[in-house]
């Protein structure tokens, strides 16, 4: 499990698979090959590391959340939702409907060396620790016990005007992610899904929402994020 004493730095930001999925925005491709030569660039592996003491852990926060979706038993529609939820308004990220899993497998080909390269022991990019419905570590059961707030939050989830990606399959993928994968990486895709669908947030919700982020550790820029759609 991501774990705030030793990650927290970098849990300031949003991190893992949501922050990857937000960083194609505006006009990445001008400045990237394609989707995977932007995950490099994102990440800031286009130098030179072959002498590199730098750390993994950012790799690592993105490899375990990738690992998860890619092993759970969500199906590939469901994981294409997730997935969309982290697109900006005016979309720009990846296609990946069809696809799922190969696209994790090509995000895990590319950003897997690098964190070995880094210093990650090649266990720490291929396994992680358990959480639903099997995890017996703090962190899993601290997971568990917060289930049933991720989804009486999903269930508050709304949207102002259209989108491609209707209102209940958006609500279903992410219940389906809190209750059988983690409820951390489900409350992640919540924020961002609440972004997109540019949600409009009443103050006690808001609350609601940095009670549960200190609780998963996060730092303060995490929530802060959506604070703007506060009315």
């Amino acid at each position: 499990m991501h774990d705030p004493a030793a990650q927290h730095e970098d849990m300031t930001f949003d991190f893992g698979a949501t922050a990857l999925g937000a960083s194609y925005h505006g006009d990445w491709m001008l400045d990237a090959e394609n989707e995977l030569d932007h995950v490099v660039r994102w990440y800031g592996l286009d130098g030179d590391l072959a002498d590199s003491e730098g750390d993994p852990t950012g790799l690592l926060l993105l490899i375990e959340d990738v690992l998860r979706l890619r092993e759970s038993h969500l199906q590939g529609e469901e994981l294409n939702v997730l997935w969309r939820a982290t697109d900006q308004p005016l979309g720009g990220s990846p296609e990946i409907r069809g696809r799922e899993r190969a696209w994790l497998d090509e995000l895990l080909s590319v950003v897997v060396p690098f964190a070995q390269t880094l210093g990650a022991s090649p266990a720490s990019c291929a396994t992680y620790p358990a959480c639903v419905p099997d995890g017996t570590s703090p962190a899993a059961a601290e997971h568990r016990q917060r289930t049933a707030e991720v989804v009486d939050l999903v269930a508050l989830l709304n949207q102002q005007g259209n989108d491609p990606i209707p209102l209940p399959d958006m609500r279903a993928a992410l219940v389906r992610c809190a209750e059988t994968v983690c409820s951390e990486l489900a409350f992640r895709f919540l924020l961002r899904a609440m972004q997109r669908y540019r949600m409009p947030l009443t103050p006690q919700i808001y609350t609601r929402l940095e009670t549960l982020g200190s609780a998963f550790g996060y730092g303060p820029h995490v929530v802060d994020e959506i604070a703007n759609l506060v009315e």
